[in-house]
């Protein structure tokens, strides 16, 4: 078990969707990997592919396209709400709570890592704006905490994912486009998932998968 420490911090979620609407999630393979699974959703039609120069740094990897440097993220509605929520009365539900990518799991909180020691804290900007906050009981980190460590493990996961695709394109093996990413991202969780018997020769999957599959994937 993970050592944790937390700040003493009231929150209940009211279920308003703000949070889900005011931020872009940012995903791995593993997050889609689960949605494929319980969904039947291909990964190329939940995800996205926003513009890291747009975004900033998010401290996550960066996918190289022939125009530029991409992050892997959730796909938005118009409004600017998540594809996966849906009203229900006054209530905004998650309709992939119970496979809901990790990134999701942790507001208002944010953490870091001290060696194998983890430190949570309230993410400033949700102080004012998340109405969940100064309300409910004081929450018990320990289950995030879990899930921390696992999203460290996926995180790494994606890592090897992104510089593995990387490297084909700079070995000019792949077509630097949307298009073909996504092709590449559909065939290896397809192939995670059981879906797929192969991939293109040209994603060499083979090199790949052992990194993939030496922990468990969600």
């Amino acid at each position: 078990m993970v050592t944790y420490v937390q700040p003493k911090v009231r929150f209940k979620c009211t279920l308003c969707g703000e949070c889900c609407r005011r931020y872009w999630i940012t995903v791995t393979v593993d997050d889609l990997l689960a949605i494929l699974i319980n969904s039947g959703l291909r990964p190329s039609e939940v995800s996205a592919l926003y513009n890291a120069n747009v975004a900033g740094d998010w401290q996550a990897p960066r996918i190289r396209l022939r125009d530029g440097y991409y992050y892997l993220v959730l796909r938005k509605r118009v409004d600017g709400s998540c594809i996966f929520n849906e009203w229900r009365g006054d209530r905004m539900i998650c309709t992939i709570h119970s496979y809901k990518p990790l990134t999701c799991r942790f507001y208002p909180f944010i953490y870091h890592w001290v060696y194998d020691k983890l430190y949570f804290e309230l993410y400033d900007k949700a102080v004012g704006y998340c109405p969940g906050v100064g309300n409910g009981p004081i929450v018990d980190l320990a289950r995030e905490s879990e899930y921390a460590v696992k999203s460290r493990e996926a995180k790494e996961r994606f890592r090897v994912f992104v510089n593995h695709w990387n490297k084909l394109v700079d070995d000019k093996s792949v077509e630097a486009t949307v298009d073909s990413f996504m092709n590449y991202l559909d065939c290896v969780i397809g192939l995670l998932a059981g879906r797929l018997l192969e991939c293109p020769g040209v994603f060499k999957v083979n090199e790949l998968l052992p990194a993939l599959t030496g922990g468990p994937l969600h």
